[in-house]
């Protein structure tokens, strides 16, 4: 099966640089330059191009690629979704969230902006040991500020997929502090998991994955 892996939020295809799924092809993908104002589901319809529907195939996605694969759901028809880290809609965002909904806080991004947080986005997405520190800060370098604006802005005003996935599997860190666990619902809850779980904990989210792409029921709580 073909499996197309979405990276969160100003990240690229590195993400998944530890996930190993045997027996799939896996296809990963990184952020389109998109204009100012584009929505979620304009990334999936640019996403969309670039994935064979006619082939059997699977979206996993982490983070904001966790929303967009859920957009793209309902443009290609896939036979598995896997977010990980990420919502299933507004609902599950916290309330410092769901405040900032309707602002544009993304307009305070900038390089400098970044520099100046780096410690605090290391401990936000549970970059604990060097190696996940060194991924994290090259990450932090693949987009323009305005680009991470316009993935901002498109995450904060997101009202949720089209429609509910049909099997979706959610995979959610109980040491997740940038989507903190609280507000979620329904996910196989990972212990010890932080944001970058998919890539701190690659063994363990690399067998939940490839249990719910074989379409095994995981139950909603510890793994």
């Amino acid at each position: 099966m073909d499996v197309h892996l979405i990276p969160g939020l100003g990240a690229d295809h590195r993400l998944f640089a530890k996930l190993r799924l045997p027996g799939h092809h896996l296809i990963a993908h990184d952020w389109p330059v998109m204009p100012k104002g584009s929505t979620l589901a304009d990334f999936a319809s640019v996403l969309a191009a670039q994935v064979d529907a006619e082939r059997p195939h699977a979206l996993v996605g982490v983070s904001m690629g966790g929303l967009v694969a859920q957009e793209l759901a309902a443009l290609t028809g896939p036979q598995r979704v896997v977010i990980i880290s990420s919502w299933k809609g507004p609902h599950e965002m916290p309330a410092p969230i769901k405040v900032l909904r309707g602002t544009h806080p993304e307009k305070l991004l900038s390089r400098a902006f970044i520099q100046r947080t780096k410690p605090f986005l290391r401990w936000q997405m549970g970059a604990n040991t060097p190696e996940d520190v060194a991924l994290l800060d090259a990450l932090l370098e693949v987009h323009t500020a305005a680009q991470l604006q316009v993935q901002v802005a498109a995450v904060l005003q997101w009202n949720g997929p089209p429609r509910a996935v049909p099997g979706l599997v959610h995979l959610h860190g109980d040491r997740d502090h940038l989507m903190p666990l609280g507000p979620i619902r329904d996910a196989v809850v990972v212990k010890g998991g932080g944001h970058l779980m998919v890539h701190t904990l690659a063994p363990t989210i690399s067998a939940l994955v490839q249990r719910a792409l074989a379409g095994e029921a995981l139950s909603s709580g510890p793994a």
